[in-house]
């Protein structure tokens, strides 16, 4: 499902300029530069309705543009990327907010701003309004997002205007709050605020958890906020409910942050305000749409300018850095990614688990079904990439003794994970005879997955498993010491061979021999 999702605030086209510097202008002391370049990026409202794009949000905006050519390319860009601008209201009395920066050597040596920050007309806050109140109606809206930046468009009755609308239509209200008073977005879902804003608006200078506490509830008693919310930057994001607050005993969440590498901070407000909308929209609890908007700002900070996150983007950032077996990535948030995604994790989960050695939910799970195969083939590649040592080997394993113990520890002992290919019950009557297997398939899989040593089971139509070890090729293939001088099947997707002798006296045929005698 794609929510519905309206962003109304201040429009912003950024300009970039990119040169290079070699002289000293002879008129003044500044730098001569040779431009090489131009570009243009979203800015403002823009840049959050361009994060719920990059959501698969259906995204509509709403704003005022000056009647010149800055108005017609910024549109001309929000239509390219799919964005609705309908909301979008054009004035002959102001220009469109533009800021253009000049940029030589990888270094920003002057901006240029082109606005006009008085309130917007009554003409103009008019048009907002009806737009607004129109669209919540007609395209079944679930989230509404105001992106001040005090450039005129969201003055207090327009926005108390707006918080009323909202509220009435029973819609979740994000605003990414300006100034020092907060008192116009009063009524709202929630604000995201950093942590200087924060202390602006309140007074409280945040230099502990009981004064960070101290904040957040004075911004929710301040604003009659559902949540409140402080962005922490590399401290991630606090926040508390409403109802906590109320009843008295505070209880204050953090959010760390999960950002592994900062490249660049620009935009990462927009980001995460569009991940709490997009999630808050699909009717997610507060404390999951806050550990997506951390990674999904994780994303954007490891990009150079303005960037944003696709939901691919974050799912590969949350699995890569082993952060989806946290309680809060459930069955339901993993369905935010897609069927094929959630498959994908829970067998990342499922090695996370293995290699800690942590409690499995049932020895089943070591059990890699034909559905989930190439799910699992993924998380082996990206093992693989980390330097992770995959050891295989294969067999009917009919009547588990001594002798598979004994050689499948030693296998498990060449690498870092063991997969078994298990002969399926018809594979193993064609080798074996009509009379085998003495236990069927089902009954095999259960006892090689309850072995510690065992990390993976697969199982297998063929009468060898050749065509199975070429798609996982792994690092060591093994096999029992009966083999040596001949040849091992699968051997040439293999780093390398290695042959395990068995104790003597124990095979599965002995032992069906010695049943029978007795």
């Amino acid at each position: 499902m794609k929510p519905n999702i309206l962003v109304v605030g201040d429009l912003i086209l950024d300009h970039y300029i990119w040169g290079n510097c070699e002289r000293i202008s002879p008129e003044a002391p500044v730098q001569v530069i040779d431009v090489k370049k131009e570009s243009l990026s979203l800015g403002g409202a823009c840049n959050v309705a361009n994060n719920l794009i990059s959501l698969e949000s259906n995204v509509w905006i709403c704003g005022i543009v000056g009647c010149d050519e800055a108005g017609k390319t910024l549109k001309q860009e929000l239509e390219n990327r799919g964005i609705k601008i309908e909301g979008i209201f054009s004035s002959t009395l102001r220009p469109t907010t533009q800021k253009s920066r000049l940029i030589a050597a990888h270094q920003q040596v002057v901006r240029i701003d082109r606005e006009d920050k008085s309130l917007i007309c009554q003409e103009g806050e008019k048009f907002i309004l009806d737009f607004v109140s129109r669209t919540i109606v007609e395209s079944n809206l679930q989230c509404l997002v105001l992106s001040d930046y005090q450039k005129g468009v969201l003055n207090d009755s327009l926005t108390q205007s707006l918080v009323a609308l909202a509220k009435a239509h029973d819609l979740k209200i994000l605003i990414d709050p300006k100034g020092k008073d907060y008192t116009k977005y009063k009524g709202a879902t929630l604000l995201t605020p950093n942590k200087k804003e924060a202390m602006q608006a309140t007074g409280i200078n945040i230099c502990d958890e009981d004064s960070l506490q101290d904040c957040i509830v004075a911004l929710q008693k301040m604003c009659a906020l559902e949540t409140s919310l402080i962005t922490l930057s590399e401290d991630g994001i606090a926040f508390a409910t409403r109802d906590s607050i109320q009843e008295g005993s505070v209880k204050v969440e953090r959010m760390p942050t999960i950002a592994r590498e900062v490249f660049d901070v620009t935009g990462a407000g927009d980001t995460v305000i569009a991940s709490l909308a997009y999630m808050l929209a699909l009717g997610k609890p507060i404390s999951q749409s806050v550990y997506f908007a951390n990674a999904a700002a994780a994303v954007v900070v490891s990009k150079v300018g303005s960037a944003t996150a696709s939901k691919q983007e974050i799912f590969a950032y949350l699995r890569r850095n082993n952060l989806l077996d946290s309680a809060l990535a459930n069955t339901e948030f993993l369905q935010i990614f897609g069927e094929e995604m959630s498959l994908s994790n829970s067998l990342s989960r499922q090695i996370t688990k293995i290699f800690k050695r942590q409690k499995l939910t049932s020895y089943w799970d070591k059990w890699i079904k034909a559905e989930e195969f190439y799910g699992f083939l993924e998380s082996l590649h990206q093992l693989k990439e980390e330097n992770f040592k995959i050891v295989f080997t294969n067999g009917c394993f009919d009547i588990l003794h001594l002798g598979h113990i004994d050689y499948l520890h030693k296998a498990r002992n060449l690498g870092d994970l063991l997969i078994i290919g298990l002969n399926s019950d018809a594979s193993v009557k064609r080798l074996k005879g009509i009379s085998r297997p003495m236990n069927e398939e089902k009954d095999r899989i259960a006892m090689l997955c309850a072995l510690e040593c065992v990390d993976f089971v697969v199982v297998f139509e063929e009468e060898t498993p050749r065509e199975l070890i070429a798609k996982i090729c792994p690092n060591v293939l093994v096999k029992g010491a009966d083999y040596q001088g001949k040849e091992v099947v699968g051997s040439e997707f293999s780093d390398e061979v290695c042959l395990l002798g068995f104790i003597e006296g124990k095979s599965t045929s002995q032992l069906i021999q010695k049943i029978k005698e007795s």
